[in-house]
């Protein structure tokens, strides 16, 4: 199950959105249980940082990832104000950046990390991967 809460932010629409997530899981040998992407604001965003990872400033994406061997159970929470000011920055659409995130936090599930300047270069890699297959498939 893959459920998407967003209150209208999402201009792509879920089925496709679910099809993409659930070949990136097979793609890893993964397959996905519960997986539920929480579109937000900044202030929630920041409550989760502070309450969860006693971190006092803002983020675009928190994981919180309960897999269990390869079944993904997972719960994202996303910054729409933070997705759209990294969008504009890297000078690409908010759909593009949207794909990135969805990416970014399934493959934290796959126990991708990015602490070190390597694993963000090889976290980026896979994400250009996914969303390239987004576009190819759609």
């Amino acid at each position: 199950m893959i459920k998407f809460t967003h209150n209208n932010f999402l201009t792509i629409p879920a089925f496709d959105l679910t099809q993409w997530l659930v070949t990136i899981a097979d793609s890893e040998n993964y397959i996905i249980g519960k997986l539920v992407y929480n579109f937000v604001d900044a202030d929630t965003m920041l409550s989760l940082n502070q309450e969860y990872l006693n971190h006092d400033t803002d983020t675009d994406i928190l994981t919180f990832d309960y897999t269990v061997g390869a079944k993904i159970i997972a719960e994202v929470y996303i910054s729409c104000p933070a997705l759209l000011e990294n969008a504009r920055i890297n000078n690409q659409s908010a759909e593009r950046e949207t794909l990135r995130l969805l990416s970014h936090a399934l493959l934290h599930c796959f126990g991708f990390a990015d602490k070190t300047a390597a694993e963000k270069k090889v976290m980026r890699a896979k994400e250009e991967d996914f969303i390239n297959l987004f576009h190819v498939k759609h």
